[in-house]
């Protein structure tokens, strides 16, 4: 399964570097071709709704594009936490394909989150570990 998530995954890089009509047509042709001979990963073939709950709204942001990315329409019902994302997607392609590329996605986004943060700590001053003081506190 790894194997064709990859083949999809640069089908949709041609997709979108194609610099000719044809180009794009012959890469959308192959991803149907993927699509028609593994039907479980048919994104709206027998759908459920599921709530995906994220951690912040740059988590939101990332899960949202993905969703968008494979044509699956996100919402939100009235009063539920601005973190929280519905979709109406099949199971199999939300576990296999959509939150799998979303953890790695969130996992890059970690790193340069802390990255960022870090050298914009350094910059206001050096970085220290705070220190840690026995006793009781009065």
């Amino acid at each position: 399964m790894e194997d064709l998530l990859e083949r999809i995954k640069k089908i949709e890089s041609l997709i979108l570097g194609a610099k000719t009509e044809g180009e794009k047509q012959a890469a959308i042709f192959a991803k149907e071709r993927i699509l028609k001979k593994y039907p479980e990963l048919e994104i709206h073939k027998n759908p459920k709704e599921y709530a995906l709950y994220t951690q912040d709204n740059w988590h939101k942001k990332l899960l949202l594009a993905i969703c968008r990315k494979y044509g699956v329409k996100p919402y939100r019902y009235y009063r539920q936490k601005y973190t929280t994302v519905m979709v109406r997607i099949n199971e199999d392609f939300l576990n296999k394909v959509l939150w799998k590329e979303y953890l790695e996605y969130s996992e890059l986004l970690g790193k340069l989150v802390e990255e960022i943060t870090d050298d914009l700590i350094s910059k206001i001053h050096k970085h220290e570990e705070e220190d840690i003081i026995q006793g009781n506190l009065k």
